[in-house]
């Protein structure tokens, strides 16, 4: 393994895994160190890197499926497997980073680039632990397939001057759930229409519920899948890539809180981004 070496596991959903990715990338160019990136299939996130995005097309930058002896090797150390993995990266790299740690360092500015310098490094993450020099370069890497990129395309014909994007996180997340009410996107939805009479909006949410609720209070003011959100299966990613970069190309983003596939989206497309949160949460 070269000296200079960082290997990234990239952890949770999909604007979790973009998040890091992007992150290591922009760790590799300023410790001109090499990148590896290994993907492991979870439940979390049910397919393949290239059945999402066109390869990275960058130096020192790789990114690969998980095989079998990765999941030995590489896995994050937990208890289904036995913390196992954990020794063989005590014994390959100088340092190791795992995903909740990451999170806590994030946050108390800890230099991920003095940690990484010069080393053979080993990280899992779910955040953006190392930002970029340039705000305006953050995801500029990722491009969806083309065949996605071609129904982004068609969906986003739909759209006017004037639309804004909603996502509304539901199912397993209870902060979401709790924090940002679904009141809040229809006080917030009707405030829009009443500044703009133009106004329509992209709905992104995995409660079917939530969605049947606005289309049915907004008519076809409101744009949204007819898909049912699903993280386990390769036609619910690809979905799930398709409605991030529809939000992206929308006005501005309201979002969540505790999700990041809003936020995500709105620095991609390079566009406001308001997070609605209730400082009376919903009992």
């Amino acid at each position: 393994m070269k000296k200079r070496y960082i290997l990234l596991v990239p952890v949770g959903g999909l604007a979790n895994r973009m998040k890091a990715i992007d992150s290591a990338i922009k760790l590799s160019r300023k410790a001109n160190s090499e990148l590896h990136i290994i993907w492991f299939k979870d439940r979390g996130l049910n397919c393949r890197f290239d059945q999402l995005f066109e390869p990275i097309d960058l130096p020192n930058v790789k990114v690969t499926e998980a095989t079998w002896s990765d999941y030995l090797l590489y896995d994050r150390p937990r208890q289904k497997n036995i913390f196992i993995p954990r020794l063989f990266q005590k014994a390959i790299f100088n340092n190791c980073i795992y995903e909740k740690q990451a999170l806590h360092l994030f946050y108390e500015n800890f230099d991920f680039y003095d940690w990484a310098k010069n080393r053979k490094v080993y990280i899992a993450s779910f955040v953006y632990f190392y930002s970029p020099e340039d705000e305006n370069d953050r995801f500029s890497v990722f491009r969806p397939l083309a065949s996605i990129l071609q129904e982004i395309d068609t969906r986003c014909s739909l759209f006017g001057t004037n639309t804004v994007g909603v996502h509304i996180r539901r199912t397993d997340n209870a902060l979401s759930i709790a924090q940002s009410p679904t009141r809040l996107f229809i006080e917030r939805m009707k405030k829009e229409i009443e500044q703009n009479g133009d106004t329509t909006f992209y709905l992104a949410s995995d409660s079917e519920e939530d969605k049947r609720s606005i289309v049915n209070r907004f008519g076809n003011r409101v744009f949204t899948s007819v898909h049912k959100a699903d993280r386990n299966s390769l036609e619910g990613m690809q979905e799930a890539l398709i409605e991030l970069y529809l939000l992206s190309r929308t006005r501005h983003v309201l979002g969540s809180v505790h999700s990041s596939f809003s936020e995500t989206a709105a620095q991609i497309g390079k566009i406001p981004y308001e997070l609605l949160r209730d400082v009376r949460p919903d009992k």
